[in-house]
Parts: structure tokens; sequence; C-alpha cells
């Protein structure tokens, strides 16, 4: 390697080549790539949550792609996948090799070198800048030099797709680690003690961008960032008229604590709505996705949507993308698979992912937003009218099973209880008052021959008790109580006398559930939840902390039999 090389390496590398070299499936939601995700940086380069980032973005076969910094070619893959003709541009040597290796047998020209010395003849139609432009300052004219050079590879036509962290983001002001540096306050303070990377506030890139030529820029906000994106927000959102509950209800928790390092002490998404309620949402994102134009051609987005959502860590076969869209002045929302021609269903758990009509979106806040500001009130009556109204919800709707139905994890008994086949996924976030009469909002999951009511309830208020700790949400008792701890009280607050064991089977039946969903042994996906039934806002969540980052070195051993066995003794206690 040359003095002269650019290199941007993780460490992960050697690793990388080896997973690619041991199968012919490199595509954007391999399972078998996400089955080798066992820290930080292998799951930055086999996430499939990483070209989420990229799907607002309207690709078609007559595209001429330039990825400038693909690394290891996550986004050049995937814009290949959509029929468009890709030049991959890195500047690191190994990474280029595996960019060649990843894109094999699809039309990407994968080049090493820099942007400084890159030339094009034809131009391009669209240009990626996925997390690169905070290291522009390496340009002999800095960001605003890059910018222009961009500019001049582009087609008339064409457009730029910049995704960067926020400068000026809520995650930093809640104290997150400043990602390129690892440090909290860094990007806040100005950069002051450094000059090797450089996010920007909303105002100072728009105007970098304007001076570039780009004056006709779409600014898009995915959460919790454009790494590993969930829900990406247009502008339209911020202009709805209730939009701190849209924006709550789409976002959830606006920063992920697991890895950004947020400080135990913010609730996340009561601090979110207020930042939202005071107009200011769009400036304190925690990233930016802009795309940008030289002139007034026709946008690659579909302007009418409000949001994107997507699935979390799923198989391939259960992902899926849904739109938010106001049309003729009505809200709507529609789902559909994330990939085309796949099989979405298990022996007993179906989903219903189809590209159906658009549907209603029920405005209004959600059952568990009532309670998530009843908690936070403190206000326990309240809390268990909530409660009492959910328990005559359920009631309402239980039914007789067929007397063939087969058993299955969320069927134990059918002599007990029992709801129909969509309720299995009737948790807080799903229900909405309308016309004084609780709805269930989401169908997406179908569970055959339906579902025991008890375990329906306990998989609700253990979402819930997930939640309250994910988003460090406030509750009137201790910030030490772990997710167990707040599923039992809320099982005990229950208005029904509910069995001793049901926790036990509900562990078990939800374990059985993720190895359908997301593959891997029941056994292990148990061992998950009691792990992460331990934590608590206060607990260390971040893996910036000294315990969890030792812990994280031996991560890789659970892939092997036996391994979590070995892994196990480095979980926090």
């Amino acid at each position: 390697m040359s003095s002269s090389e650019i290199t941007w390496r993780d460490g992960a590398e050697d690793r990388m080549k080896s997973i690619f070299l041991s199968t012919d499936d490199r595509s954007s939601a391999s399972d078998f790539l996400a089955s080798h995700i066992t820290d930080w940086p292998s799951r930055y380069h086999l996430d499939r949550r990483r070209t989420n980032i990229l799907r607002p973005i309207n690709f078609d076969k007559s595209m001429r792609v330039l990825d400038v910094g693909a690394g290891t070619g996550v986004m050049s893959r995937y814009a290949a996948e959509r029929g468009a003709e890709v030049v991959a541009l890195e500047g690191d040597s190994m990474r280029a090799e595996l960019a060649s290796l990843r894109c094999e047998g699809l039309n990407v020209d994968v080049r090493c070198g820099s942007v400084n010395d890159f030339d094009d003849s034809e131009g391009f139609d669209l240009i990626l800048v996925i997390g690169v432009l905070e290291y522009a300052t390496n340009h002999p004219a800095g960001s605003a030099g890059f910018l222009k050079k961009l500019s001049q590879l582009l087609n008339p036509d064409g457009s730029i797709v910049i995704a960067i962290e926020n400068q000026m983001g809520l995650a930093y002001w809640m104290g997150a680690n400043e990602d390129h540096l690892n440090e909290p306050w860094v990007g806040l303070e100005g950069y002051v003690s450094t000059s090797s990377v450089k996010t920007f506030s909303k105002p100072v890139l728009s105007s970098l961008l304007t001076d570039a030529g780009f004056k006709h820029q779409n600014w898009l906000y995915p959460f919790p960032d454009y790494k590993l994106p969930l829900t990406i927000l247009s502008d339209r959102a911020y202009m709805e008229n209730d939009r701190v509950d849209l924006i709550d209800q789409l976002v959830g928790s606006p920063v992920d604590r697991s890895r950004s390092g947020v400080l135990p002490f913010f609730d996340t998404r009561a601090l979110h709505r207020q930042v939202v309620d005071s107009d200011m949402g769009q400036d304190m994102s925690n990233s930016f996705l802009v795309i940008c134009r030289l002139n007034e051609s026709k946008s690659i987005l579909d302007e009418d949507v409000i949001a994107w959502r997507f699935s979390g860590d799923r198989k391939k076969d259960f992902l899926g993308v849904r739109q938010v869209t106001v049309e003729d002045g009505t809200r709507k929302i529609n789902r559909k698979p994330a990939y085309e021609n796949i099989s979405s269903e298990s022996s007993w758990l179906i989903q219903k992912n189809d590209e159906s009509s658009a549907e209603k979106y029920v405005s209004g806040p959600n059952l568990e937003q009532l309670a998530l500001r009843s908690l936070r009130e403190g206000n326990l009556k309240d809390f268990e009218s909530l409660l009492s109204m959910f328990d005559d919800w359920l009631t309402l709707n239980t039914c007789t099973p067929p007397a063939d139905s087969e058993i299955h994890p969320f069927l134990t008994d059918l002599s007990s209880e029992v709801l129909g086949e969509g309720f299995i996924d009737c948790g807080f976030d799903n229900l909405v008052f309308e016309d004084g009469v609780l709805k269930l909002i989401d169908d997406e999951w179908s569970a055959s021959g339906g579902v025991n009511a008890d375990l329906a309830i306990a998989r609700s208020l253990w979402k819930l008790s997930y939640l309250i700790v994910k988003s460090g949400s406030k509750v009137p008792w201790t910030s030490n109580m772990s997710i167990e701890d707040l599923t039992i009280k809320f099982l005990e607050m229950f208005p029904k006398d509910l069995r001793n064991d049901l926790l036990t089977d509900f562990y078990k039946a939800e374990a059985s559930l993720r190895s359908v969903v997301m593959s891997g042994q029941i056994t292990d996906h148990l061992e998950d939840l009691y792990e992460t039934n331990r934590r608590s806002v206060n607990s260390a969540f971040s893996i910036h902390s000294t315990q969890a980052s030792f812990r994280s070195k031996f991560s890789w051993l659970k892939r092997f039999p036996g391994g979590r066995l070995l892994a196990r003794w480095t979980r926090p206690r």
C-alpha cells in the first residue's frame, strides 16, 4: 500500500472477506450475511437496515449511479439490485476489493481512488454520498470544493443524495458520543480539537449545498439515525396539525441508547415531543438525508409521502416497508414487502404484508402514548383505567377457536380465553381510540387458530415495559426497575387475575416467535430475552461502557455450538 493511499478501516475487513467468500448470497437482504453479525463493525457492514436510507429514492434501470466512498459495497449493491448501472468509488484498496466481491455478477464497476483524481466523461444521474461528506475536510478545497467537484460529475437533471449526522442533533445534546470521534460534546463545541472530521447543522449544510449549485433541496430526517434507520420523515410530517403525536408514533424512541451512549436520565421520547412541539424538530434531527438537484428537474422522491417506516432486524421474508401518505387531504398508510417474490409465513405465523390498497391512518394518540403520559405524571388511576379499557376490549374480542385448531406457542390451551388470529400483536402501540372505541390499527401478523388472551396480555405489557426502559420514559417508581420488574408490576395492576407462571410461558412463546421471524435457535432467543429483561433505565445500555465493550469482544463466541455458555459470563449483572 502506497503512503498516499486513503485508508478507512475498522479492523473487520479480513473477517468480511472470509464471510463474502463463503457464500453466493451477498444480496442486500442476505440472511446468511446477517447471521454473521456479532458486533458493531459487522453490523455496519452486514445489517439489512443499512439500505433503508435509500428506500425513499425511486431508482430506475436508466440510471447511472456513482457511489462515492463505497466502502464494502452496501449501497452499490442495493442500487444495482434496483437495476441501476453503478460506479463504486472507494479510496481504500482493501475495501474496494470487498465491494467487488459483494457486487460480483451485477452491473457495478469498482474503482479505487479519490474524488480529487476521479474523472468521467459520461456523467451520472445519481450520486450517493452516504456517510462521506463529514470526511471531506481531506479534499484540497474542503467540503465546498468536494461538493463542487461532485456537481461537475452530475448530469444536468441528476440528483445527489447525502446522508450525514447532524452536528446539532438531539442525541448529541443528550450526551451521546460523537459518531466518528467517540466522545461527547465534540461537535457541539465546534470540533475545536480536531480537523479530521466535521458534521454540520441544517443551516450550514444547506448553505454549503446552495453555494455548490444545489439550490433545489429536499430534506428528510432518518431515525434513530441514517446508519440503521427505522423511520424516515419528510418535512410534511412536521407541518401536520397533530405533528407531536404523529411523529412520536412514527419514531418512538428517537435515539439508540444501545449504541450512542445517551445519558440515562433523559426521557428521550418526552424530550423529543417538546422539541417537535417547539418547531425545532428538523433542526435537531439526529441525521439528515438530503436529495439535491442543480435545476428544477423531476424529483426522484414520492413527494406525497409523509414518512417511511421499516421492519426491524428480521429475516428477508419478513422485511416490510410502510408509507404514510396524504391523498386528497386524507392521511393513509400502505404496506408492502421490502423484497418481491418471497414467502412470509410459517406453519402457524403468517405475515399480511401484501401490496393491498392504502388504509386510512387513524389519527390521535395511541394507547401506548396515553399510558406513557399517565405514568410520567404519576397518575396511576388513569393508567389503571387504561388497563381496564384494554381488558374490556379483549373480552369483547374473545372467540371460540375451531375444534381442529392446532396448538402453537401462543395458543397452548384451547379451553382458556382465546382471541382471534389477528390479535397476536395487539400491543398498546397498535391500539387507538376511534369514536371512543379502541381499534386495532395494525394487523400485520396472524396466528393460526388465534392466541390465548393471557399470553397476548403478557406480550403487550412486556412490550410497554421494554419501550419504557429503551426510551428512558419516567415512571412513578425507581429508575432501577428492570424490564421484568416493570412487567410484573403491570401484571399485578391488571384488573384480571393472571396465573403465576404466565411470564415464563410468554418468554417461551416469544422466543419461538422470534426464531420464526429472525431465524436462530429458540434457546438462544430465550437467553437473549432473559438478558434483555435485566436492563433498567440506569443500567449500562451503551456499548461504549467499559463492561459492554469488554463483553462485545467475546460476542463472536455465540456463533459456535455451545458458544453462548462461554460468552454468558460477560453479561452485565
